[in-house]
């Protein structure tokens, strides 16, 4: 144990000492964070990107109750929708579920070719479907409500009327009836924003059917957006849980940068003949990694709050972070031991800055990732552990979730950080310490 806290204490100081590492670990992520925050830090509420071609999970909670028609009624609107040719029985079983089955049949709505874009997944309660949203299980969820065969219906009345001039319904009584339908979704999720859109176009096709083509529904219907968050965020604020993945990264560069000194100094060498085992320099340099991360992530975090004004959603959100940030030290310091390993030691020092790039736009927060489900909730990209961090900080900064809501992301992140820290110390035993 006074091996392990004399080097890291020893590291330390060698950081703190070498002003051009101070600079890369904490003055540049600073500047980054502040200035993306003036380059994005518009009043838009959420991302709309290009369509991505991808076939989007779909939550319905369908509440449409069916409207009582006498006979003489249901044969002569029957007519018509025999006419529209539709699948489904709507008349019995109400034009919700008449909508549902049309989008399961793409050939009922899409042009020629297309092929389904929604897996559609039915649920109970808004509860249930609100943690599907959460979660990511569904890209959002469509609330269809209780006078949507009603609204439905009045649209088809109006269209008989005016083609045929002959209304089957009292106008007087039955004239336009205005519903809304509602999309619940999280903003910063950019497979929102896209299944959302193409979500509008579907149910605009479907609504073509029953009243005039052309004709804007909006007039009938409303599309309210809900986000399942307490607060509406601009284009930086969603993009930050992926800017504290990039600064996490950016902080290995310090432990890199000392590695890589020490392994071209021989000083590795000379600790080994004086007894200090691989054990002891692998704890130490965890706690010099731990220390560098956490004074990072601090002072970005109170930039952040104090002075860019992130709408903090609980007091102990802060608190939170830095306790996320102490899991992704074990994937840093493989990283920082694999480039020591490998490079000089001014390389050492930029490597993991420049890597970080990449590897921030896979935690999925700066473009949707595509979703590989392999088992259960568990995705593809879990095996990497910047994912996971992404997925956690997303969630406590962005959805204000419980605990409860990330402690698989957090165990997915000790495994796959363990990984790579068992392969990035393997690389340096091998290339460096041997």
């Amino acid at each position: 144990m006074n091996y392990t806290l004399v080097y890291a204490i020893k590291c330390l100081k060698q950081t703190f000492r070498n002003m051009e590492r101070v600079g890369i670990i904490f003055i540049v992520p600073v500047l980054f964070i502040v200035g993306m925050a003036v380059l994005y830090g518009d009043e838009s509420s959420f991302v709309i990107v290009d369509d991505s071609g991808d076939v989007y999970t779909l939550g319905i909670l369908n509440q449409d109750e069916i409207i009582s028609l006498n006979s003489d009624k249901i044969a002569q609107f029957q007519l018509v929708i025999d006419e529209i040719g539709l699948s489904g029985d709507p008349l019995t079983e109400g034009f919700g579920n008449e909508f549902i089955d049309s989008m399961n049949n793409s050939n009922q709505l899409l042009p020629k070719g297309e092929r389904r874009r929604f897996e559609i997944i039915e649920f109970l309660s808004l509860e249930t479907a609100s943690k599907a949203v959460q979660s990511r299980f569904v890209s959002l969820c469509l609330i269809i409500p209780e006078d949507f065969s009603l609204s439905v219906i009045t649209g088809l009345n109006h269209r008989i009327n005016v083609s045929k001039n002959i209304a089957i319904l009292n106008t007087s009584e039955y004239y336009y009836t205005e519903t809304n339908i509602e999309l619940i979704g999280d903003f910063s999720y950019a497979r929102f924003s896209e299944a959302s859109i193409l979500l509008a176009g579907t149910l605009q096709s479907y609504l073509d059917h029953y009243w005039i083509s052309g004709l804007p529904t909006n007039t009938f219907l409303n599309i309210e957006h809900e986000s399942i968050a307490a607060l509406r965020f601009n284009e930086f604020e969603i993009f930050t849980p992926a800017l504290l993945v990039f600064v996490l990264i950016s902080s290995s560069t310090g432990v890199a940068g000392i590695i890589g000194y020490e392994r071209e100094q021989g000083t590795i060498d000379r600790l080994k003949l004086g007894g200090f085992s691989v054990r002891s320099f692998l704890n130490g340099l965890t706690l010099t990694q731990l220390v560098t991360t956490l004074s990072t992530m601090t002072l970005v975090l109170l930039t952040l709050f104090f002075w860019l004004d992130y709408p903090v959603q609980s007091q102990f959100q802060g608190i939170l972070i830095l306790t996320m940030s102490i899991f992704a030290v074990l994937p840093l310091l493989g990283i920082s031991l694999a480039v020591a390993a490998t490079t000089d030691g001014q390389m050492s020092t930029y490597l993991p800055s420049m890597i970080a790039i990449p590897l921030t736009f896979l935690t999925g927060n700066f473009i949707p990732l595509p979703h590989f489900r392999l088992l259960g909730d568990i995705q593809l990209w879990h095996l990497n552990p910047f994912f996971c961090i992404g997925e956690v900080l997303r969630k406590i900064m962005i959805l204000n979730s419980e605990p409860t809501g990330f402690i698989l992301d957090i165990i997915l992140l000790i495994v796959s950080g363990s990984f790579i820290f068992i392969i990035g110390a393997l690389i340096f035993i091998k290339k460096a310490y041997n």
